[in-house]
C-alpha cells in the first residue's frame, strides 16, 4: 500500500544472478554497496562514512536488460522499493535490506560509458541539408 521509494547511487558488488520462476518470468538479483562521503575539516582529507549493502532485485524486462548489461564494479543508480527482512543466522538477530529495482541504470558520473556508434552532431533548425 504505502511503500517506501528509494534511489540508491553505488556500485554492483556481486555478479547479476540470472533466473526463472516456475511461472517462466525472469529475475535477476545482485548486491550494491553505497558509501558516503564526507570532507573531514581537519585534516582535508575526504573519508568514507556510513556504508549500505542492498540485494537487489529485478524482474522481467529490467532483468533482461540488467543482466545483459550490468557486471560487478559498475557504478549504478538504482530506484526502487525498499524492503527490510529481519531473519535470525547463528543465535543473532539481522536484518536484511532489499530493493524491488523499477529502473537501474549505469552511473555515467562515474563511469566510462562503453563504446557506440558515431553520432552525428545535430543540424541548426532550418539548416540546409549537409551536401
Amino acid at each position: 500500500m504505502y511503500e517506501t521509494q528509494v534511489t540508491v547511487v553505488g556500485y554492483v558488488i556481486t555478479e547479476p544472478v540470472v533466473r526463472e520462476t516456475a511461472g517462466g518470468s525472469k529475475l535477476v538479483n545482485f548486491r550494491v554497496a553505497a558509501n558516503s562521503r564526507r570532507l573531514d575539516p581537519s585534516t582535508g582529507q575526504w573519508v568514507d562514512g556510513d556504508r549500505v549493502l542492498a540485494t537487489v532485485s529485478c524482474w522481467k524486462r529490467l532483468a533482461e536488460g540488467v543482466a545483459g548489461g550490468l557486471s560487478k564494479g559498475d557504478p549504478v543508480v538504482i530506484t526502487g522499493r525498499l524492503r527490510t527482512r529481519d531473519y535470525e543466522s547463528g543465535g543473532q538477530w539481522r536484518t536484511a535490506v532489499e530493493v524491488e529495482a523499477s529502473a537501474v541504470g549505469l552511473d555515467l558520473a562515474r563511469a566510462t560509458p562503453p563504446p557506440r556508434a558515431e553520432v552525428r552532431a545535430l543540424e541548426p533548425v532550418g539548416a540546409p541539408p549537409p551536401g
